[in-house]
C-alpha cells in the first residue's frame, strides 16, 4: 500500500481514537499507531484542513500551542466523526490473522490483551473467523523479546549485542525503539540506532543480548519507513559482492540497490550489488547468467560456480 494511503487510513482511524481520549501525549499516540511524534504532527496539521465544510467550525481544529510546546493534543470541531470506520468481513479475517501472528511472538500482559481482542472480532465474524491459520516465526529468546516489548511500552533506550550473520561478528548498538513486527516468518525490532544516526531493523533471532537502560528514548528528524516492499535497507552491516554488469546497468539499478564503481569503454561495468544474504545474492546472479559475473568476494564466486555446476549436472542426468 502506498504511503499516502496509508496515511488516509490513518487520519480516518485517528480522528474518533483522539475524540473519545483527548489531551492525549504525542509520544503515546505516535507509538500506538506505529508512526513518529513528527509524522503524527505532520498528520494533525493536516487534518486542520479538513472538515464537514469549509467555514468556521466546519474544519477540524487542533490546539497548536498545546502540540508544540506541551505534546499533547487537543481536538476540536470534529464531531461529524466520532465512529471509528466499520470493518469488512475481509479485512476483519485479516487482522485475526495478523492478531494471531502477533500473539506468536507476544509475551507476559500482552497475551491475555490479545487473546481478549481475538475473541471479540472472532466472535464479531463468526464462521469467517474459523479458517485455520498455522504462524510459525524463527526462534526468539524469549527473554531478548521480553526486554524488547518492555522498551517499546515503556519509552526506554536498549543496549543490544547484535550478530551479523553474513560477516561473523557481533556488534554493540545503543537503540530507541519504535516498535517490534513480522515479516514473512521472521520478528524485527524497528529502532533509531545511534551507532548510524538512522533508522535500522534488527533481526531479533540476532540479537545476542538486551537490556534496558535508564535513559528514555529521544526524539529523531526521521522519516517513517515505508514497508510496502518489505524491510530491506541498505546499511554498514548489509552485505554486497563487487560485480562485472554486461551492458548496461538501468535495468538492473531499478529492481536492485545497486552502487556503479565503474563504467567502461567496452559497455561493462562495475558495481556493488546489496542483498539481505549470501544466499539471496547467489540466487540472483544465477538467474542472471551470462549478464552478471561476481569479482568478489572469492567465496561467493566460488559458490555460483558450485551452484551452477550442481545444477548441469542434474541436467546430465
Amino acid at each position: 500500500m502506498a504511503r499516502s494511503q496509508n496515511q488516509v487510513l490513518r487520519m480516518l482511524a485517528m480522528v474518533p481514537y483522539l475524540q473519545s481520549s483527548n489531551g492525549l501525549n504525542v509520544r503515546d499516540v505516535a507509538r500506538e499507531l506505529g508512526v513518529t511524534p513528527k509524522q503524527l504532527t505532520d498528520d494533525l496539521k493536516l487534518l486542520m484542513m479538513t472538515g464537514a465544510g469549509e467555514g468556521g467550525g466546519d474544519l477540524i481544529d487542533v490546539d497548536l500551542t498545546a502540540l508544540e510546546e506541551e505534546g499533547v493534543i487537543h481536538l476540536r470541531d470534529a464531531d461529524f466523526m466520532t465512529r471509528p470506520l466499520r470493518i469488512s468481513g475481509q479485512e476483519g479475517a485479516a487482522l485475526v490473522v495478523a492478531l494471531r501472528t502477533l500473539r506468536a511472538s507476544a509475551s507476559g500482559d500482552q497475551i491475555a490483551i490479545i487473546d481478549s481482542a481475538l475473541a471479540k472480532i472472532e466472535a464479531a465474524l463468526g464462521s469467517d473467523a474459523g479458517a485455520p491459520v498455522d504462524v510459525v516465526l524463527d526462534e526468539v529468546d524469549a527473554g531478548i523479546s521480553g526486554t524488547v516489548a518492555q522498551a517499546v511500552a515503556q519509552g526506554r533506550r536498549l543496549a543490544l549485542t547484535y550478530a551479523n550473520e553474513t560477516r561473523d561478528e557481533q556488534s554493540e548498538r545503543q537503540v530507541d525503539p519504535v516498535r517490534v513486527f513480522t515479516e514473512r516468518g521472521r520478528m524485527y525490532l524497528e529502532a533509531w540506532c545511534l551507532r548510524a544516526e538512522d533508522i535500522r531493523f534488527f533481526r531479533l533471532d540476532r540479537v545476542i543480548s538486551a537490556e534496558l537502560t535508564d535513559e528514555h528514548v529521544a526524539e529523531h528528524d526521521a522519516d517513517p519507513v515505508d514497508l510496502s516492499e518489505g524491510v530491506f535497507t541498505v546499511g554498514p552491516d548489509t552485505p554486497f559482492a563487487l560485480i562485472k554488469i554486461d551492458g548496461a546497468v538501468d535495468w538492473l539499478a531499478e529492481y536492485y540497490p545497486v552502487e556503479v564503481v565503474e563504467e567502461h569503454a567496452d559497455g561493462t561495468s562495475t558495481a556493488k550489488l546489496f542483498g539481505s544474504d549470501w544466499g539471496w545474492l547467489c540466487r540472483l546472479v544465477l538467474r542472471n547468467a551470462g549478464l552478471i559475473s561476481v569479482l568478489e568476494p572469492a567465496e561467493l564466486k566460488a559458490q555460483v560456480t558450485d551452484s551452477a555446476r550442481a545444477a548441469l549436472a542434474a541436467y546430465d542426468g
